[in-house]
């Protein structure tokens, strides 16, 4: 019951909305482009009152068929059929043969009822029958002043005629077809005044209706007046907004300019700012590292040329060419020549950006690769290492990152404490996107503020009593910052010694450019350890050789186990340069390491290409060499995918020192 009482008012709104949905649409029917009001107010009375006289007359009819279904109701239920023409002539925008119409069909259908319910055999004619109609026919008489105005007074005199005609010769129809008042034995004695009380009730109630029209138009029409006088008076008021407006957006457009300007010139002036101290800096620092080199000529290098020529002179001498103590300091000095040249070399290198591919690094693999070497110190010194390993892969220049592991592990074993075990702590994590590496151990220290200042310097030094050219810390500093990352420092003497390396995740890994040329595109997918080969065009011989050349030259480098030749666009080469390829360079390939091949091709393999891979089938089955020939590159990848070179993720907890 609660459900029901919720729902029924919805219910009941919802049916109102419609109903007055529904006679909105009805009440502007074939109105829809009419703007004069006068004329709109007009035919929306039209269109209702045929809508009533529809509804009336279906009513009277089913209301008159449950009395006894005869002429009556029938003709009632047939009339409506006459107002649904004056709406469809409407519609069909013939608005005054509708109203016309309208204003016609009233008097003749109500006069035309009255003698048609007095013919109808069986039926009791009484004596309020000849008053009521004449009553209807008062009531429609107001219809021609509602859908007329005064604007056609033709038409309106026209459309009340026939009312006119209706009360004045009422008796003489009734009378024409045998049913008039007296011709029934009616006998009331006062029944032929009613005739004129009822034309000039007509007469009185027009001329109210008339008068009452009038002045409405009139009134209309002074609104009419004032709304477009009101029209106007906004239309120059907007006018003036718009100019004002106008105006005041060229002020702001004047004034958002002159901001631009500032703004620009502003931004300007900040970016020249930057950049003239951005140039600068790198002044003073090429500067600081100009002076470095200045010093490392004149004493580094000078000294070791000096004993080199020293001993020359010595060798010169005839007398001492058999004693083994001046070779050997000679090659001490030359030794230590190249260690100089080596070490500025590989600043030049970092400099020049020379190492710039990413390739995918097992971090435990790259600890244990670089511990090997310092076993003997590890066994004498008892080093103890501990190891949290909780990011073991990451893309980034592995000779780099092996050079700065390399520095942290041999700066933490020479600088050890004689009064406690060495302990090497090494700690992996990757957050926000950042992998760092740290590296902590318990021996002596650096007093950071005697020496922080200094410490990333090149050729600075600050512990006397071990070996060492003061160049770990400067080449560790400048390779992390080539990599983009940041290194921090935290030291407490005779304690410990912390470095904290941050190295941003890299992007771009699956698309490595290693050549970009009009002939060829070559690139390396550290995601797959993948050099990737996409020919773009018919090549020479000299541009074919160089493509593989420099991949070979890269697969050198990288070792990159995987292989995809995309040879669709490549056109043919010669029969000498193809054997060149199955003869010389692929099995240079196998030999680095190379262990999946893919080739996509576009009509057919060249003879030579299946003479050699039939030929040396057995060897590539030995060593678990995989060839796959394709049309779709969609294909090579998906192959190369699933017989990918597995990577062994080491872990370093078999590691004891």
């Amino acid at each position: 019951m609660f459900f029901f009482s919720l729902k029924l008012p919805r219910f009941g709104l919802a049916l109102f909305e419609f109903v007055k949905r529904f006679w909105f649409k009805i009440s502007h029917n074939g109105l829809a482009n009419l703007t004069d009001p006068s004329e709109l107010q007009s035919l929306i009375i039209t269109n209702r009152i045929s809508a009533i006289a529809i509804a009336m007359l279906l009513v009277i009819g089913a209301l008159l068929g449950t009395r006894q279904w005869n002429l009556e109701p029938l003709l009632a239920v047939s009339l409506s059929a006459l107002f649904i023409l004056i709406s469809t002539l409407i519609s069909q925008q013939y608005f005054n043969t509708a109203r016309l119409l309208l204003c016609l069909m009233l008097p003749i259908l109500v006069v035309g009822m009255s003698v048609i319910s007095k013919i109808i055999p069986g039926e009791e004619v009484t004596d309020s029958e000849y008053f009521d109609y004449r009553y209807v026919l008062i009531a429609a008489s107001i219809v021609p002043p509602l859908v007329f105005g005064f604007a056609r007074k033709r038409l309106l005199a026209l459309s009340l005629f026939p009312y006119l005609l209706a009360f004045i010769f009422f008796d003489a129809i009734h009378n024409y077809f045998n049913v008039g008042y007296y011709q029934i034995e009616h006998s009331l004695s006062s029944y032929s005044v009613s005739q004129w009380i009822a034309t000039l009730m007509f007469c009185v109630i027009a001329l109210g209706v008339l008068v009452l029209r009038k002045t409405s138009d009139e009134v209309q029409s002074q609104n009419a007046a004032l709304i477009n006088d009101l029209n106007n008076a906004n239309a120059q008021l907007e006018d003036q907004k718009y100019k004002i407006e106008q105006a005041h957006d060229k002020i702001q457009q004047q004034n958002e300019a002159l901001s631009m300007a500032n703004s620009q010139l502003a931004a300007k002036v900040v970016v020249a700012n930057n950049e003239l101290k951005e140039a600068n800096d790198e002044l003073v620092k090429y500067n600081n590292e100009l002076q470095q080199f200045s010093h490392t000529v004149s004493h580094n290098l000078r000294g070791p040329v000096a004993s080199i020529l020293g001993l020359i002179s010595l060798v010169e001498q005839q007398s001492v060419i058999a004693d083994d103590s001046i070779v050997e300091h000679l090659k001490k000095s030359a030794k230590i020549l190249d260690a100089t040249i080596r070490d500025l070399g590989r600043i030049v290198d970092i400099r020049n950006d020379i190492f710039r591919i990413r390739q995918n690094v097992n971090i435990s693999e790259l600890i244990e690769e670089t511990i090997i070497p310092f076993q003997k110190d590890i066994a004498e010194g008892r080093v103890r290492f501990e190891y949290s390993i909780n990011s073991e892969i990451f893309y980034t220049i592995k000779p780099m990152l092996a050079s700065i592991i390399h520095n942290l592990i041999s700066n933490a074993l020479k600088y050890y404490s004689p009064e406690r075990q060495p302990i090497i702590q090494i700690t992996t994590t990757e957050t926000n996107g950042e992998f760092q590496f740290i590296v902590r151990d318990n021996g002596i220290g650096i007093d950071l503020k005697v020496n922080g200042s200094d410490l990333f310097k090149l050729y600075k030094r600050f512990h006397n009593h071990t070996e060492g050219r003061g160049i770990g810390l400067y080449l560790m500093k400048l390779q992390v910052e080539s990599l983009g990352g940041s290194i921090d420092i935290n030291s407490i003497v005779n304690s410990f010694t912390e470095f904290s390396i941050c190295l941003p995740k890299p992007e771009g890994m699956d698309h490595q450019i290693l050549m970009d040329e009009p002939c060829a595109e070559v690139f390396f997918d550290a995601t797959k350890n993948l050099t990737c080969i996409h020919w773009r065009r018919d090549v020479s011989s000299a541009e074919f050789r160089a493509v593989l050349n420099r991949s070979l030259n890269f697969m050198k480098e990288y070792i990159a186990a995987h292989w995809l030749m995309d040879t669709r666009k490549r056109g043919n080469v010669s029969e000498e340069d193809h054997l060149w390829l199955v003869d010389t360079l692929l099995p240079a390939a196998f030999k680095l390491g190379l262990k999946r091949l893919a080739v996509v091709y576009t009509i057919e393999l060249n003879p030579a290409t299946a003479e050699f891979y039939k030929r040396n089938e057995a060897v590539f089955q030995k060593y678990d060499i995989k060839v796959y020939f394709t049309k779709s590159l969609a294909e090579a990848y998906d192959w190369l995918e699933e017989r990918r070179w597995p990577t062994q993720n080491k872990s370093l907890s078999h590691l004891s020192f």
